[in-house]
C-alpha cells in the first residue's frame, strides 16, 4: 500500500509541474484599420527594460520574426548604447528622440506593464482507495484511505504589450497584451511569447 501511494504522490507532483509551466495567452489586441496593408523593408526593434540579459532575448526574438519574412532588421541594443535608457524622464525622452530619428519603416516595441503574484488553492480532497462498493470492501480496505490535504502556492503573472508604429508617421498601428504565467525560465518565457507574438501578428495581417 506504501508503494502505490508513492507512486500516486509521484504522479500528482509531477501533475502539479507540468501545470505550473510557463504559458503565455494574447488578452487583447488593437489594429488600426489599413494597417494590414502597410509595407516595410527596415524594422527597428526595441525592449524597453534595464535588464541586459532579458533585453538582448526579447529583441534576438523580435529581431528574428521579422528577418524571417524578408525584412532588415535593427535591435535597439545595436544602435544606441545599453546604458541611455534610465527611469529620469529627460533621459527617455533623448531615447524615444534617437528611435525615431533613426532610418526605419517600423518601430516594434515591447515592455512588461504588470507584474502580479496570486495565491491558488491545490488540490485538497479525501479518496478510499480500492473498495468494491460495499461495506466488507469498504471496511477491508478502510487503513488505505487517502486524505490529501492540499496546499497553497503562489503564480506570478506577467502583463506584456507589444507595440507596432508606422516610423514614418509615428502613428501606431498595431498594439497586443499578453499575460504569462509562471515563467520557468527566462528562455522559456521569450520562447512561448515569440510564438503566441508572431501567430496574433499573422492573424491579424500584420507580418507579410
Amino acid at each position: 500500500m506504501k508503494a502505490i501511494k508513492k507512486i500516486f504522490f509521484s504522479i500528482l507532483t509531477g501533475m502539479v509541474l507540468s501545470a505550473c509551466g510557463t504559458s503565455t495567452q494574447i488578452v487583447g489586441s488593437w489594429k488600426k484599420g489599413g494597417a494590414d496593408t502597410l509595407t516595410y523593408k527596415k524594422v527597428l526593434v526595441a525592449a524597453l527594460t534595464n535588464n541586459l540579459q532579458a533585453k538582448q532575448k526579447v529583441e534576438n526574438a523580435l529581431a528574428a520574426v521579422f528577418s524571417v519574412r524578408g525584412a532588415t532588421v535593427s535591435r535597439s541594443l545595436d544602435v544606441f548604447p545599453p546604458d541611455i535608457e534610465s527611469k529620469n524622464n529627460k533621459d527617455k525622452d533623448a531615447f524615444l528622440k534617437k528611435i525615431k530619428d533613426y532610418d526605419t519603416d517600423l518601430i516594434v516595441t515591447n515592455a512588461v506593464v504588470d507584474k502580479k503574484t496570486q495565491e491558488r488553492y491545490m488540490g485538497g480532497g479525501y479518496a478510499p482507495w480500492g473498495w468494491a462498493g460495499n461495506f466488507g470492501g469498504y471496511y477491508r480496505g478502510y487503513y488505505g484511505r487517502f486524505y490529501d490535504p492540499g496546499y497553497y502556492t503562489l503564480d506570478r503573472v506577467y502583463y506584456l504589450e507589444t507595440n507596432v508604429f508606422d516610423a514614418k508617421t509615428d502613428q501606431l498601428v498595431w498594439s497586443a497584451q499578453s499575460r504569462t504565467y509562471n515563467p520557468s525560465s527566462l528562455n522559456s518565457f521569450i520562447d512561448d511569447y515569440a510564438k503566441v507574438i508572431v501567430e496574433k501578428m499573422t492573424s491579424d495581417g500584420i507580418l507579410k
